[in-house]
């Protein structure tokens, strides 16, 4: 088992990004311990590595029609190693976020327990799903806030709200993307339930609703967050028009287009926090 695989089975990147979220996060609501810090950051990454391989390991069929370079269909990756990375994920990042108080302990067995089940079950019930994976991603950074204070400020929820309406859209899209592979395969995501047009109307809908709150959450932020939340809104804007207009051609350049703004967001208030 070779660690790049790994890494491709955890989407290292993606617990990279969401540690990230979890720092700025906790330095918006005034963290102070650089301790603290890491160790919250850790204890994300490893949930959500966790999470990523139970994803593949539940979606392997799936993953056979949709996405065959995954690691466990290519046998990179067996899926006993797949349950080792699983569970000794699963106990590092329960137990570092149990050092860093009650608060956080809660929310890490929460989403951990709520991403498990999205796995098995959740992900085949259309938009239900899409609305816990949504929900997942947002709260990175309640739970940053939530490890420097059992009182974070109003701005960590405003920002979460934003990242759960981008994080919907973007869900929505990529069920728009994997659309045929998903059918074979027997799940029914909302484009399934609804058709294509209306899920992209429904995602953009969602994603231009988190660049209108974006700009009336302005007066938290410093001039810092202003430019970077500009340069955010125009990319979210550019990829709910591009799947508008064409939504099975577009949805893949759209999904990594909404990645690069929700990095440009996560940046932003982590700066503004400085």
């Amino acid at each position: 088992m070779k660690l790049r695989e790994v890494a491709r089975l955890i989407r290292a990147e993606h617990g990279v990004m969401v540690s990230i979220a979890v720092l700025a996060g906790y330095l918006a609501s005034g963290g102070k311990s650089l301790l603290g810090a890491l160790i919250a950051c850790i204890a994300t990454f490893f949930i959500e590595a966790a999470l990523f391989a139970t994803n593949d390991i539940f979606n392997l069929e799936e993953d056979r029609l949709n996405r065959p370079n995954r690691p466990l269909v290519q046998g990179t990756v067996t899926l006993r190693e797949a349950w080792s990375i699983t569970i000794l994920s699963a106990i590092l990042g329960i137990i570092l976020s149990a050092l860093l108080g009650t608060f956080p302990f809660v929310l890490a067995c929460a989403a951990l327990a709520l991403g498990l089940l999205y796995n098995y079950y959740l992900k085949r019930t259309a938009f239900f799903g899409n609305l816990i994976v949504a929900a997942l991603t947002s709260l990175s950074f309640m739970y940053g806030a939530f490890c420097a204070t059992t009182s974070p400020p109003a701005r960590i929820a405003v920002f979460t709200l934003i990242a759960f309406a981008a994080n919907l859209g973007r869900e929505i899209i990529k069920g728009i993307r994997d659309l045929e592979g998903d059918m074979r395969a027997g799940i029914c995501t909302l484009p399934c339930e609804i058709g294509v047009a209306p899920s992209a109307a429904v995602s953009s809908a969602f994603i231009f609703s988190a660049v209108a709150l974006s700009i009336a959450a302005a007066r938290y932020f410093t001039p810092i967050y202003l430019a970077l939340i500009i340069a955010t809104d125009l990319i979210f804007a550019y990829a709910a028009l591009t799947v508008l207009l064409k939504p099975v051609e577009n949805a893949e350049r759209a999904r990594n287009l909404t990645l690069i703004g929700m990095l440009l967001a996560i940046l932003a208030l982590l700066l503004s926090s400085l």
